[in-house]
């Protein structure tokens, strides 16, 4: 199954029609083209969804069924800790849960991995903790939730009526007001209000895996990876040439999830976007990263959440917002690291 993470704002005809083929196709949950427009379907046309299982652990509750929420109108939330589109879904969900719980709406949030660190439960836990997130989440570390859904997206949101049966489904960001909308329809209340959001512009540079796993990997320049497990050394010839494609200078060891510097290096990157974040990790001990920006120090009305003046300190595997309100056009973003530095992916707003 071909498990990627997306960013969209509206989805087009063409892509709601292979959506719908996937589910329709599969045994649950069953879905039809009503729904393309963010509308609730037909009683006649909803399923049974299918219940929980695999799950590693539960947090913020204990275990439930589908049966022990018979009668609330249920919100499943797919997402993963370190998928930025996951993480700016968020706030919506809140005001959602906070519109809405004493309404009879459950949010559960089903915590599927797409990196190895994020199938650890203490690293779901805390992250749940650090994301400010209340309603129960379900550990699938296994996938096996997701798999039953039949799901290929982060988020994905499947909206479950008093029965049990989907009614509503969403992919990706955004459509939240058509979300809160079919909420309230099945709690039969008024519309929340939401907090507004941007859409990410079309041309913005896409999500970037360093890692070779899966062939999703592009280096700049035409540079290939070593062999896995390998240390490979990456000459260091300045500013790449290549745009929306990662540099790296120095020796580094590609482990297919990520590729982990071996000494002090280099990670630089053509990109055009209004906000960067980077999902980064350490095999242990902190590490510090500094960061420049069009070959600057970046200034402090450019600096993400993350950085600390000239950069930040990386002392778990996470997503790290280093970039905001950056100009239109491409610019380099040039990172330092030391050994035992991990890049994932870079992602972008």
């Amino acid at each position: 199954m071909n498990r990627y993470r997306t960013a969209l704002v509206t989805v087009a005809l063409v892509i709601a029609a292979a959506v719908l083929y996937t589910v329709v196709s599969s045994p649950a949950p069953a879905t039809t083209s009503s729904n393309a427009g963010g509308q609730v379907f037909p009683v006649s046309e909803r399923s049974a969804a299918p219940d929980f299982t695999g799950i590693d652990g539960w947090l913020n509750t204990t275990p439930l069924t589908l049966a022990d929420l018979r009668g609330k109108v249920v919100l499943i939330d797919f997402w993963t800790f370190s998928c930025v589109n996951c993480v700016r879904t968020i706030p919506h969900l809140k005001v959602l849960y906070d519109a809405y719980k004493d309404h009879g709406l459950v949010i559960v949030g089903v915590h599927s991995p797409e990196f190895d660190f994020e199938k650890v439960p203490a690293n779901v836990s805390a992250a749940v903790q650090r994301l400010g997130i209340t309603w129960p989440v379900a550990i699938d570390s296994e996938m096996a939730t997701w798999n039953a859904y039949r799901n290929q997206y982060w988020p994905a949101e499947y909206l479950l009526d008093q029965q049990g049966r989907v009614a509503y489904w969403n992919f990706g960001e955004g459509d939240y007001t058509q979300t809160a909308a079919a909420v309230a329809q099945l709690l039969k209340v008024h519309v929340a209000a939401l907090p507004s959001s941007t859409p990410v512009p079309s041309n913005t540079t896409p999500e970037l895996y360093a890692g070779s796993d899966n062939g999703r990997g592009q280096l700049a320049d035409n540079e290939s990876y070593g062999a896995m497990g390998a240390a490979t050394r990456y000459p260091d010839s300045g500013a790449p040439q290549s745009q929306n494609a990662i540099q790296v200078t120095g020796t580094w060891t590609d482990q297919g999830q990520y590729l982990q510097a071996d000494g002090t290096g280099h990670v630089r990157l053509n990109f055009t976007a209004d906000t960067v974040y980077i999902v980064a990790g350490t095999p242990g001990a902190a590490v510090p990263v500094s960061v420049k920006l069009d070959g600057k120090t970046v200034p402090a009305g450019s600096s993400g959440s993350a950085l600390s003046g000239s950069g930040f300190t990386v002392t778990r595997q996470d997503l790290f917002q280093l970039l905001a309100g950056i100009s239109p056009g491409y610019h380099l973003i040039d990172l330092t690291v030391p050994a035992g530095f991990r890049i994932y992916t870079f992602t972008f707003g």
